[in-house]
């Protein structure tokens, strides 16, 4: 059986306000779980260390043989971390499947998920130059040509280092990890990051900062300044409906995560129309189409060919922000020329979701704050442990397959005396909006808003007269009727000294087996009543 091995790392801070608490979460998967399985947090993907993050003086913060020293590190430790692997991979070895049924494996390695910063220490090539191709950020519509390992190692063999610094972005100080290991190519093992690269990098951190610098070319100062007040007016004021996020202040907050990025995606388009040239409304629009192409469950070839429409034509239309003055010197920015490659690493890889925040972020919060590592390990290592006895239990027959854990996990909507919090450093979806993906097996659960509206009246008639619907008892008796399983109940049977609470909202989990819904066929979704509608 063929295992190919899945390999991500990301640095993450998991201390919020204040502190700089960090870790440097590897993780791994393999290529043979399907790919909902992988997006359902099934722990099909797992980390497997927490590598080492050295630390220095401040006069050691240039210093090109300590510089040299972390990068180096950096790549034997993964090294040393995927050894016990390596005799699988040339030679099947024999492991008992999840089956039960014991087979022969030969292992790969296949893709490394990362951000662009440690694609560069990855690959080991020049800040600013790509890591898929020989594109030079000096000439970017010159003739390039694929970063094979082939290619590299004959390049160190016949230059000096400057010329390929220079020529090729080549660091040849950097031996990578996957020089240890059979078949191993690093520059073809490197895949795309969405959130990085597409959501947080080229939306966030380009394409909205570029707005912001037009408007402040196009106008002086102060008009420019309320124009953006405008603008974050407009977003505060979107109606809260279900899958899109409120903004009360606007996009004027400091500390983005990953759900806000991808809120804001949704409601800045039309923010900014009137504002802007109609060729950047385009170019913008046209990007969020490539986006949101690429960030599909399931992808075919229309899917990948109107991918490369929508890319084009942001490439095409991107123009308009260098003839405004906004981008004289040019796009050649890696995470926008990222996208090129989408195409072909669409249909080579897939992607496992990231993890930081239930193998990282959370089990810190839960530690002491004092030798926090080893509290961390072992907080995952029962989680895992007490999912295998779960998992056990139910295929003996000592739980039912659909055993589910309390409901105050996080996948279950929480009672009202507790409603959840929202993770400041969350990259994922809303809670309380989309698919559940977990074994929940109910055909309808809801969970009431925190607070009741008071400005109601708590009597039945005296409600009906407030909202103007006389039918109300009459259809409240119908609705009991038809809960209760009650063949009509008598006209005197609801007491007129009736509490009624009212409530604007109200979280629903149902079963419906379609494409938005979870694994399971279950989906979450925030229903709302609100009077001005």
């Amino acid at each position: 059986m063929y295992c190919p091995i899945i390999l991500g790392s990301d640095k993450t801070t998991v201390s919020v306000a204040t502190g700089h608490v960090e870790y440097h979460p590897l993780y791994l998967s393999i290529g043979n779980p399907h790919n909902t399985v992988r997006r359902a947090h099934r722990n099909a993907v797992i980390p497997i260390a927490f590598l080492a993050i050295p630390k220095s003086d401040r006069r050691y913060d240039n210093d090109l043989e300590f510089r040299k020293f972390k990068r180096q590190l950096f790549h034997a430790l993964i090294s040393a971390v995927l050894q016990p692997l390596r005799p699988g991979m040339t030679r099947p070895v024999v492991r008992q499947c999840p089956d039960g049924h014991y087979r022969r494996v030969i292992y790969d390695l296949v893709a490394f998920i990362a951000d662009y910063p440690e694609q560069v220490m990855l690959t080991g090539i020049v800040q600013g130059w790509c890591p898929k191709c020989t594109a030079s950020p000096n000439n970017p519509d010159a003739i390039s040509v694929p970063r094979t390992g082939v290619l590299t190692d004959e390049l160190i063999c016949l230059l000096d280092s400057k010329s390929l610094w220079e020529k090729y972005g080549i660091n040849d100080d950097i031996i990578p990890f996957t020089a240890d290991f059979p078949r191993a190519d690093i520059n073809e093992m490197i895949s795309p990051d969405l959130l990085h690269q597409a959501i947080k990098g080229a939306f966030k951190d380009h394409l909205v900062t570029w707005v912001v610098d037009y408007l402040r070319i196009a106008w002086n100062e102060s008009q420019a300044n309320k124009i953006l007040d405008d603008i974050d007016c407009r977003i505060a004021a979107v109606p809260p409906f279900p899958g899109l996020r409120r903004f009360p202040h606007g996009r004027r907050f400091k500390q983005w995560t990953g759900d806000d990025s991808k809120a804001l995606m949704k409601v800045y388009l039309p923010a900014i129309v009137g504002y802007v040239p109609d060729d950047m409304v385009a170019c913008i629009a046209s990007f969020l189409d490539a986006c949101y192409i690429s960030r599909r469950q399931d992808i075919n070839e229309d899917a990948l060919n109107n991918f490369d429409h929508s890319l084009s034509k942001f490439l095409r239309l991107r123009e308009v922000f260098r003839t405004t003055g906004v981008r004289p010197t040019g796009f050649f920015l890696p995470r926008q020329h990222m996208l090129t490659h989408y195409h072909t690493l669409i249909q080579d890889f897939g992607a496992p979701e990231s993890r930081h925040i239930t193998a990282v972020k959370k089990p810190w919060r839960r530690s002491s704050r004092n030798n926090t590592l080893g509290q961390m390990l072992m907080t995952n290592q029962r989680l895992d442990k007490l999912a295998a006895m779960q998992a056990d239990f139910v295929a003996r027959g000592m739980l039912p397959a659909g055993h589910m854990p309390p409901p105050n996990v996080s996948f279950l909507p929480r009672p009202i005396d507790n409603p959840p919090a929202r993770d400041n450093d969350s990259d994922g979806d809303d809670d309380d909006e989309g698919p559940v993906d977990s074994d929940m097996n109910v055909l309808g659960h809801v969970v009431l808003a925190r607070f009741c509206v008071r400005s109601y009246p708590g009597a039945l008639q005296e409600l009906a007269a407030k909202i103007n619907e006389a039918d109300l008892p009459t259809l409240t008796q119908a609705f009991l009727s038809e809960q209760l399983g009650i063949d009509g109940i008598p006209a005197g049977f609801l007491p007129y000294t009736i509490d009624v609470k009212v409530f604007h909202s109200a979280i629903a989990t149902f079963f419906a087996p379609s494409d938005p819904s979870g694994v399971c066929g279950m989906r979450r979704e925030r229903i709302r009543a609100t009077p001005s509608w």
